[in-house]
């Protein structure tokens, strides 16, 4: 697993289903990533902190696997927007799940009712890489 050499940040304004965000990212030479997203609007806030190996974990199982340094080097260029090939949205539970039923997963096996108020509230920020002729 590749590192961090230094410590990146970037903080970017973003619009997300016409809603606007501050997203800020953070890799540390520790190989760990902390993400802030807050709701300009309602003032909410949902943060994460994701190790390297988790990241590098994630990526594999959407059969895209990326070093964490190259996924850090993507999501910044997601919030630099200086990339046509990388974007961002952000995601509910419920976003999540429609988009699963719409190709053809099979249903959830949590009921509405195991999921929680917890679940309901979590936000998923979601890096799409379209290579030329995906799109």
């Amino acid at each position: 697993m590749e590192g961090v050499d230094e410590n990146s940040s970037v903080i970017a304004s973003c619009l997300f289903r016409g809603i606007e965000y501050v997203v800020s990212v953070n890799a540390t030479v520790r190989n760990s990533l902390l993400v802030h997203v807050e709701d300009q609007e309602s003032g909410d806030q949902w943060h994460g902190q994701f190790a390297a190996s988790y990241i590098e974990d994630l990526t594999h199982k959407t059969g895209n696997f990326k070093q964490f340094d190259i996924f850090v080097s993507m999501l910044e260029s997601a919030l630099s927007k200086s990339s046509e090939t990388v974007t961002l949205d952000l995601l509910t539970y419920a976003d999540l799940e429609t988009l699963r039923n719409r190709r053809g997963a099979s249903q959830s096996h949590v009921s509405a009712s195991n999921r929680g108020a917890a679940s309901q509230n979590k936000r998923y920020l979601i890096l799409t890489y379209t290579v030329e002729f995906d799109r």
